[in-house]
């Protein structure tokens, strides 16, 4: 691997670069600079991903990682303490995404004969970003994203489906004194949210949550509107469906019950994805794992990440683990023997998968 304070000065040199969701320009002003240096060529799309190839010969690999970091996320200032990285306290310390970009780019650079394709992405945080990708720009099958926070040499095997649902009840306001001259919509939106289950489900397959509840105007007021908003998250694409049909039956249940009108929406779709172990590129991971003296973990529940948007548009893409602890949050660390071993597996992936 690249030499040691070479890549704790780059990674270093990442999270001091600020690139909250949204804002992620001078950090593609930085990786815009490396790919020229390193004879890659790059496109920009329309919301800022950064793709890149250095069209060498042979079958191409895709490797992904994302510019952006969540709040706070600016003003970074990593510090070493008893060998691991860490910010100052006030803010996160973005190893989340940049411990991956940092190694991919130190990897890239002591590999260069590999046919490669980069992918460096905006707002994987918050959605809005790989999604508007030209996929046509790709040309490899298969993909790699290190962007899971557990420990080294774990292999994330699935990725729940995801829907943000709306629903809104609609009745009639009035004075608190005159109740029967209006419709209270609370009173259907209370019966629905009673009857609908939430928390973990289907044996921790599926989880319902109920997020924001919104309503009324006044306490001598009865209420006109009522606001709800919640998701549904299920590793099983039937389960997934199921329940949203479900809370839609209900919905509209109360609604017709108390005579007053309801629209139900959703938003923010994520498809999930599941790998079995049996799989080609699956086994290859694991052994290149064991080449290098790491015992496989494989993951059956996680997040999401670019992973999925990847695996929804035909590309096998495995997400491995990164390392890092405390993720999205002030805590946020990674062990300097971790980034080293990181670097380790990326450029082991890239000279053998």
């Amino acid at each position: 691997m690249a030499n040691m304070k070479n890549l704790i000065n780059l990674f270093f040199d990442l999270v001091k670069i600020d690139s909250p969701s949204g804002k992620e320009e001078a950090m593609s002003i930085y990786l815009q600079k490396w790919l020229k240096k390193n004879l890659f060529n790059y496109k920009i799309d329309k919301v800022g991903n950064l793709y890149a190839t250095n069209n060498k010969s042979g079958v191409p690999l895709l490797i992904c990682a994302h510019m952006d970091t969540v709040q706070p996320g600016e003003n970074i200032k990593p510090v070493i303490k008893k060998g691991v990285i860490k910010s100052d306290g006030k803010t996160i310390l973005g190893a989340d995404n940049k411990a991956a970009l940092a190694t991919i780019m130190a990897a890239v650079e002591e590999n260069g004969d590999r046919n490669l394709e980069l992918l460096f992405t905006v707002k994987e945080e918050t959605g809005g970003g790989v999604e508007h990708l030209p996929f046509e720009w790709i040309k490899s099958k298969h993909a790699l994203v290190f962007d899971s926070s557990k420990p080294l040499g774990g292999i994330v095997m699935r990725s729940p489906f995801i829907y943000n649902f709306d629903v809104q009840f609609k009745g009639k306001s009035t004075h608190a004194s005159t109740p029967e001259m209006g419709i209270n919509a609370f009173t259907p939106a209370f019966q629905a949210l009673s009857s609908l289950p939430v928390g973990t489900l289907d044996n921790e397959e599926t989880t319902i949550n109920i997020g924001l509840i919104k309503g009324g105007t006044g306490i001598n007021t009865v209420p006109d509107s009522i606001h709800i908003q919640g998701e549904v998250r299920s590793y099983d694409k039937i389960l997934f469906e199921t329940h949203l049909k479900t809370i839609k039956k209900t919905v509209k249940k109360y609604a017709k019950k108390y005579k007053t009108d309801a629209t139900f929406t959703l938003n923010g779709y994520c498809a999930g994805y599941s790998h079995t172990k049996n799989t080609a590129f699956i086994k290859q991971i694991d052994a290149m794992y064991k080449n290098i003296g790491l015992k496989t973990m494989f993951y059956k529940y996680s997040g999401i990440s670019d992973t999925n948007v990847l695996m929804e548009h035909g590309i096998e893409t495995v997400n491995l683990t990164d390392g890092t602890k405390y993720s999205h949050t002030t805590n946020e660390e990674i062990a300097i023997n971790d980034l080293i071993k990181l670097g380790e597996i990326v450029k082991k992936c890239i000279a053998e998968l």
